[in-house]
């Protein structure tokens, strides 16, 4: 029973090593896999806030018209057959600018994938600030 008890403790010391030199041999990798999970996450996150916004937009310019259309009509601009057409037209405008969003959503989330990150160079807080001059003020 000796040999058994051996035997187990081998096979489970093996992995540990193996890991932790995996672990080590590797940092670059991960680093990347996170970097790259990162930016999606943004390009997702600056996607949506680009396709909210547009549709926030989009929904005000429609409201506007309506207003409009329906302001011209008390005021007697236009007359009573043509209110219905003229609304018309414009939920129609209205539905072809929301279709559009989703389009330009995806194209800004391609867009920011597509670009390359930008390396910056690390550096300590005290190198990224100015030093003080050793002089004493003149004045």
């Amino acid at each position: 029973m000796a040999t058994a008890s051996k035997r187990t403790s081998d096979k489970v010391a093996a992995p540990t090593a193996g890991s932790s030199s995996a672990n080590g041999g590797h940092p670059d990798a991960v680093r990347e896999l996170f970097v790259y999970g990162s930016r999606v996450q943004l390009a997702t996150l600056t996607s949506m806030s680009k396709f909210v916004v547009g549709w926030a937009q989009a929904a005000d310019r429609y409201a506007q018209a309506i207003s409009d259309e329906l302001l011209a009509r008390t005021t007697g601009e236009t007359a009573p057959g043509e209110l219905l057409g003229r609304l018309a037209v414009v939920s129609s405008r209205h539905l072809r600018e929301l279709t559009g969003l989703p389009t330009d959503a995806v194209g800004h989330f391609n867009s920011e994938l597509a670009r390359r990150p930008q390396q910056r160079q690390r550096a300590g807080r005290r190198a990224a600030m100015p030093r003080a001059s050793s002089r004493p003020p003149s004045g």
